[in-house]
């Protein structure tokens, strides 16, 4: 399977499960991914809570997924669908090359 891009997820800790519940329910599209505790950094009304916005910063999960660009599309596409209004931002990044040193 080609894996040429990475998909990067970033949503709110409560989307975490289901995210990756929905990940999991295509092992053919879904590559290896890794999940990350982050800090958002966003203009105050796109901050949920209110002590995040004094904070100015939300708690978020970072998901970076290897995969292949057409099927980050499907993802994407299945993840509207099944979790339509989620506050969930994604961008694509090209993977020039990737393997394990065992």
């Amino acid at each position: 399977m080609t894996r040429d891009i990475c998909l990067h997820l970033v949503l709110p800790e409560s989307l975490e499960e289901p995210i990756i519940d929905e990940l999991l329910k295509h092992p053919l599209w879904v590559g290896p991914f890794l999940t990350h505790a982050i800090n958002g950094h966003a203009a105050p009304e796109h901050i949920a809570s209110e002590a995040e916005r004094v904070r100015g910063r939300a708690h978020r999960v970072k998901i970076e997924i290897l995969m292949a660009h057409d099927h980050a599309r499907q993802l994407l596409a299945q993840l509207q669908a099944d979790l339509p209004g989620a506050d969930l931002s994604w961008w694509i990044s090209p993977v020039l090359d990737s393997g394990a040193l065992t």
